[in-house]
């Protein structure tokens, strides 16, 4: 699936911890928190939109292959 920035901020805004799977397969979970294009170029050097993964691990739109609720199945 291609997710977009607004995709970002919804999963985000619903509070809950995610499984995030990047090209590769590698799987981060975790709360997260989601940046703009700009706010990413600034705090990160990154010039696309970026979800930052339990306070931790920042990936960028472009890296993200699927998001899934943690609790879900898949």
């Amino acid at each position: 699936m291609r997710y977009t920035e607004k995709d970002l901020f919804d999963y985000m805004d619903s509070g809950r911890v995610l499984r995030v799977t990047v090209c590769g397969g590698q799987t981060f979970a975790g709360r997260c928190w989601a940046y703009g294009a700009v706010v990413s170029k600034e705090e990160f050097g990154i010039a696309e939109p970026c979800l930052d993964v339990g306070c931790s691990t920042v990936l960028a739109l472009s890296e993200i292959e699927r998001i899934a609720f943690a609790g879900d199945a898949t």
